[in-house]
């Protein structure tokens, strides 16, 4: 780890200026990747979504995604507006409910 505080002024701005140099090389490496798929793509005729769609195809991993969401599965009691689904981090409010003693069975929709 760079000691930046024990620098001198020259020595940052040498630094700044190195950064800024590998911030511009590695971006314009990634814009050239970018535009030599695109031209690859599309002289096959393919979109983004054909070449995304490939990949999962190759790997066995079709999948559609379901943007229902999931139903509550439990509620808080204090303020009912407050659901969650009992997927994820618990919500601060089933935190203090435990710590006071309480059970998820007695949350349950």
């Amino acid at each position: 780890m760079i000691a930046l505080e024990k620098m001198s002024l020259p020595e940052l701005r040498t630094l700044r200026a190195q950064v800024e140099t590998e911030f511009r090389r590695r971006g314009s490496s990634t814009q050239r990747l970018l535009k030599r798929i695109q031209k690859l793509s599309a002289d096959r005729g393919l979109s983004l979504q054909d070449l995304v769609s490939f990949g999962d195809e190759a790997n066995g991993k079709i999948q559609t995604v379901s943007r229902t969401g999931n139903a509550i599965r439990y509620r808080n009691p204090v303020n009912p507006s407050q659901g969650w689904t009992g997927h994820g981090r618990k919500p601060g409010w089933v935190i203090a409910y435990l710590a006071n003693g309480g059970t998820l069975d007695k949350l349950a929709v």
